[in-house]
């Protein structure tokens, strides 16, 4: 049993597929030599619509570059699940070789999270560039003066907008789902950076403490016991215990959260692209269609 393609996805082989229509150039048509009373040959000019042009010029090339879009975020759910569940690792001590005056003080990783977490989040931060790199060249090909100012065609105008309009707003929930991944992404790399080294200073507090009989030096906060969610912010005392609001799970998890925006996104991200592939799609039916019929001139 064969799964059926996606909608955009059809759309995008049937729009890429079909022959890009010409620039209108002259044709002379072949005409027996002329005799006596016989018309002068014609030339046809074929006439090319503009919506026919900027399916071929502009949305195809930004539908292209939204499905790879959609392959890209969806790898995001996956990568969120192994970031939760490599909490349950042991802590990432790699490099934990550090060692004080008076004995071995064994350290882990300083952004204090598993070597699982790690590489999930790297496979985060590898997603960034590229899904927000499209969506920039997306946006660029929606807004050429031509989707956005008009061709003149008044019939075709209001079809180009109507698609332009419904892409962006695909575009719109593929770009919420970049903000939930690159931000993300920045909040653990935020506090990574907040707490970076904390671990050697606190082995010489440690060690300036045995040293002395009294010590006025503020101790140093455990790097493993830090809330990555706070990365840059002190913890607001009047917080409320989100798993006592109605209507969320006990237990409450915030990449558990992230996790379900995000199938949100990619969920209204389809649904919002097949609106957009009927228009685009019957769009494309009538440039696959009969020609326009030639405007024919007499040849001077």
């Amino acid at each position: 049993m064969h799964k059926a393609l996606p909608a955009m996805l059809i759309l995008a082989m049937a729009v890429i597929a079909s022959p890009p229509p010409s620039a209108a150039a002259p044709a002379t048509a072949v005409t027996p030599t002329p005799k006596s009373g016989t018309p002068p040959p014609q030339i046809y000019h074929i006439i090319t619509r503009p919506l026919c042009s900027e399916l071929h010029r502009h949305i195809a090339p930004a539908i292209a570059l939204m499905l790879e879009n959609d392959r890209n975020i969806k790898k995001g759910p996956d990568l969120f699940s192994r970031y939760n569940l490599g909490a349950l690792d042991g802590p990432d001590n790699s490099a934990s070789n550090a060692a004080g005056p008076n004995g071995g003080v064994t350290m882990s990783d300083s952004n204090g999270m598993t070597p699982s977490q790690n590489m999930a989040l790297l496979g985060m931060e590898n997603l960034v560039s590229p899904i927000a790199n499209n969506i920039i060249a997306t946006q660029k090909m929606l807004d050429t003066p031509a989707l956005t100012q008009g061709t003149g065609n008044v019939e075709d105008d209001k079809q180009l907008k109507d698609i332009r309009a419904q892409l962006l707003k695909a575009l719109a929930t593929q770009n919420a789902a970049l903000d939930i991944i690159s931000g993300f992404v920045a909040t653990q790399q935020m506090g990574d950076l907040q707490h970076a080294g904390q671990e050697y200073i606190a082995a010489v507090n440690q060690s300036d403490q045995k040293n002395s009989r009294s010590s006025t030096s503020t101790p140093t906060p455990n790097p493993l016991l830090y809330d990555p969610q706070q990365a840059g912010l002190p913890a607001n005392p009047y917080d409320l215990n989100l798993a006592a609001v109605p209507g969320l799970t006990l237990g409450y998890n915030p990449v558990t959260r992230l996790l379900d925006a995000l199938h949100w996104t990619i969920q209204e991200t389809e649904a919002r692209e097949n609106d957009a592939a009927k228009t685009v799609m019957n769009s494309a039916a009538e440039c696959a269609g009969s020609p326009p019929a030639p405007a024919a001139t007499s040849k001077p």
